[in-house]
């Protein structure tokens, strides 16, 4: 693909750049990094992204970076005050900024010849077939429009296991294996095929093809290495235009937006034979083809085979397993059954099947992904175990890895990632030679969460960008977008909210575009988090109004428990804290105590601190150590960090001193070298010495703790230590050293009930009564402050 921004062109296949038609000589790397920013203008690259993609390895300095785009920005006649092409995003990286069109290299070379389409009559319209992309000796592809494409586990564990797993469900939710040995598409910054929903003309029975045909042609069209649109992004698409007919759906202009071609698959029975007939639009074509058989999934397949026969391609037929009409019917209307959300009608459907088509190994591989989808993990791995068994090594290779990665996902939905790397590490092993950009991608992205579970950023972030091209080359926004919840968690991971924010912001924009709902949903409760950590309470409560009620946007029980967790924390944000309470009562009561274990202790977390607010200290203690699990430290250190915090203060509080140092020693020992933990671990050892009368000791570790969040400048943690910290400068009579750190927190004081309460006791102390009371009016009016005002000290 060439680029035009300004006056310039760039193609990176013959790595020219030219202002005005004139060269322009760039260093090789600082052409990479130009490439790789105009490629993913469409948000913002971390340092970390771009040395891995430009260098291939992680080991390079950010000064080589920095001097890097130095030479970029020179070689574009821009200047690091400027920034007018490369934009510096603070703390974070750099984003492309001139608008930027996109247009093919060279005119369409003749379509590659086709396979045979089958034994059913096929009509194939036009005599002249347009070509979606080039045959394998041109490289080039249509001249379309194209939008641009789109050591510790501190906080990440929970975030990358349900990404995969949201990840496995729409990727693989439908879709037979592929066999991913045919020639790849270069479609990285090229636009899908997008199949719409089927217009049926037969009984109600066959109702069920609407969506059946829609994913059939959808991954034949994969097979034959097309870029196609998964059904599963859509079905959203649909959802947002309830009104619109097929063909109403197939002239929408808006879809132009996210696919090249549209084709709309009409299906209809007559003198029992089955025809299919696929009227296919794009920017500048319209043609149809048409396929009949004796049996609808025959005439669907030869009808998708003569459209990969009018764009070049043919579909790829290497699985070992046989196959007949009734089993491929059975997994075409369970697929379509999961695509409209009846998971007990697909469980009802390889129920009442045969015995020998519930044994096939597919329809094996299709009940786990139905459990995969309804949460129920364990019986997924049961089930999974057995089929890997029964396939061997030596059995069909792309059945045995979609069988791992919903496997992987499982496993790490149970908090065992460990396992999960293993099957990943396998899936890329069996895969990488064969083309199976797929299955790579979604191999690739687990891999990157659990590498992320390790505090191995740098790592992770490559191989994220591995898993991001992979899947942009099959076409698949959803998956691409959940790369990015990935990346917006590395930031949460790294105590980078604001960052989180603008990553997280970007997905929730990609989710909403394709229709997903369930992934929209989870990065909303993710953005809600980075806000709340930037204590914008306002905004993390309408971002979880965005995602309210749970049930409107995912089926998946588990999944609503934590958009449950996540709204609560949410209401109490801002003071409304009788909703907040009913809703971790309903957790309580209705979730499952072992499934739902990570949603549970944020709850009682939550809960804990309430307590303490209200001066029961003896039940935060007992709901605090209840709330710090397994689960809670594996999946979410950073909330675990702070419960045993809060475990100590509310220990202190009923007067078990003794008990509450025990509580400081696990947190020392957690802390390792992690500037973040190690701050936390002095803000306990802090209160415990305050506690036993040891004033100047307190004091010390009040300062180092306010140092250690001072660098990492997340608005939540400063307020945690400030607040301590300023009571006992006030009590010390340090009052110049209480004015220089209430002065820190104070910015937060009209939006956050512990900065507003230091900000009073400050005031008093310095003798500025009617100040005092000022502030202290406003403070009373708000819900939250007179709840956190008795729990402000640890």
């Amino acid at each position: 693909m060439i680029y035009r921004f300004d006056d310039f062109l760039l193609n990176p296949a013959t790595r020219e750049l030219r202002k005005s038609e004139e060269p322009v000589v760039l260093p090789a790397r600082a052409f990479d990094c130009l490439v790789y920013l105009v490629e993913h203008r469409e948000r913002a690259v971390g340092r970390d992204e771009l040395i891995a993609a430009v260098w291939g390895r992680t080991e390079i300095s950010e000064a080589l970076l920095s001097h890097t785009v130095l030479k970029l920005r020179r070689g574009l006649g821009d200047t690091g005050n400027e920034q007018r092409t490369v934009r510096t995003v603070p703390r974070f990286g750099y984003r492309w900024g001139p608008a930027t069109t996109v247009e093919a290299a060279a005119e369409d070379a003749p379509p590659a010849a086709a396979g045979e389409p089958g034994d059913c009559a096929v009509d194939t319209g036009e005599a002249a077939p347009p070509s979606l992309a080039s045959p394998p000796d041109s490289g080039e592809a249509d001249a379309v429009d194209i939008p641009p494409p789109s050591s510790r586990r501190w906080r990440w564990g929970g975030l990358s296991a349900v990404a995969v797993v949201l990840l496995a469900l729409w990727g693989f939710a439908s879709r037979p294996p592929r066999s991913g040995t045919g020639e790849a598409v270069q479609a990285t910054a090229a636009m899908p095929v997008l199949v719409l929903p089927a217009e049926v003309g037969a009984a109600d029975d066959w109702r069920w093809l609407r969506f059946g045909l829609m994913d059939l042609v959808a991954n034949r069209l994969r097979d034959g290495a097309v870029p196609t649109t998964p059904s599963e992004s859509v079905v959203g698409l649909v959802r947002q235009r309830p009104a619109a007919d097929g063909d109403a759906l197939l002239r929408d202009a808006s879809l132009a937006q996210v696919a090249a071609l549209r084709v709309l698959p009409r299906v209809r029975q007559e003198q029992g034979q089955w025809q299919v007939r696929l009227d296919v639009v794009g920017a500048q074509r319209t043609f149809d083809v048409e396929a009949r058989a004796d049996d609808v999934v025959g005439a669907g397949r030869a009808a998708a085979d003569a459209l990969l026969q009018r764009l070049g391609r043919a579909a790829n037929e290497a699985s070992p397993l046989p196959r007949t009409p009734a089993l491929d019917e059975l997994l075409q209307h369970t697929g379509a059954a999961m695509l409209a959300d009846q998971l007990d009608q697909a469980r009802e459907l390889i129920a009442h099947a045969p015995p020998e088509l519930q044994r096939d190994p597919r329809v094996e591989q299709r009940m786990a992904q139905i459990e995969l989808r309804a949460g129920d993990y364990e019986a997924v791995g049961t089930r999974l175990q057995v089929l890997l068994d029964r396939l061997g090594h030596d059995g069909d290779a792309a059945l045995r890895a979609r069988a791992m990665l919903t496997l992987a996902a499982s496993q790490m939905r149970r908090g065992q990632p460990e396992r999960a790397l293993e099957l990943y590490d396998e899936v890329v092993a069996l895969r990488r030679d064969q083309g199976d950009h797929e299955a790579l991608g979604v191999a690739r992205l687990g891999r990157g969460a659990v590498l992320g579970q390790r505090g191995r950023f740098d790592e992770a972030t490559a191989e994220l960008s591995r898993a991001r091209t992979e899947l942009e080359a099959v076409g698949d926004g959803l998956a691409v977008a959940s790369v990015d919840v990935n990346l917006g968690g590395f930031q949460l991971a790294r105590h980078r909210p604001a960052d989180a924010a603008a990553i997280l912001k970007n997905a929730v924009r990609q989710f909403e575009r394709l229709g997903a709902r369930e992934g929209r949903a989870y990065a909303l409760a993710e953005l809600a988090a980075a806000e709340s950590e930037l204590l914008d309470h306002d905004g993390a409560l309408a971002t979880s109004e965005r995602f309210w009620p749970p049930e409107s946007n995912t089926s998946n029980q588990r999944m609503r428990w934590t958009l449950v967790a996540a709204r609560a924390r949410a209401l109490y944000g801002v003071g409304r804290v009788e909703e907040a309470q009913a809703l971790v009562d309903r957790l309580g009561r209705e979730s499952d105590p072992k499934g739902d274990a990570l949603a549970r202790s944020r709850g009682a977390l939550l809960v804990a601190r309430m307590s303490l607010a209200r001066g029961d200290a003896q039940t935060s203690a007992a709901l605090a150590a209840a709330a710090a699990t397994p689960a809670l430290r594996a999946e979410d250190a950073i909330a675990w960090t702070r419960t045993l915090l809060l475990r100590t203060q509310a220990l202190r509080v009923a007067g078990r001193v003794s008990d509450a140092a025990e509580v400081v020693e696990t947190l020392r020992a957690a802390a390792g070298g992690d500037e973040w933990a190690t701050a936390y671990a002095q803000l306990a050892d802090a209160g415990q010495a305050e506690a036993e009368g040891r004033r100047a000791l307190a004091l010390d570790r009040y300062a180092e703790a306010m140092r250690g969040v001072e660098r990492l400048a997340v608005p939540e943690d400063l307020v945690v230590a400030g607040t301590a910290y300023v009571d006992l400068l006030i009590e010390a009579s340090q009052l110049d050293a209480a004015r220089a750190v209430g002065g820190r927190i104070a910015m937060w004081a009209d939006r956050d009930a512990r900065a507003a309460t230091a900000q009073v006791r400050l005031l008093r102390a310095l003798g500025q009564d009617d100040a005092a009371r000022r502030a202290e009016g406003a403070l009373l009016q708000d819900p939250t402050a007179v709840a956190e005002r008795a729990a402000s000290r640890p």
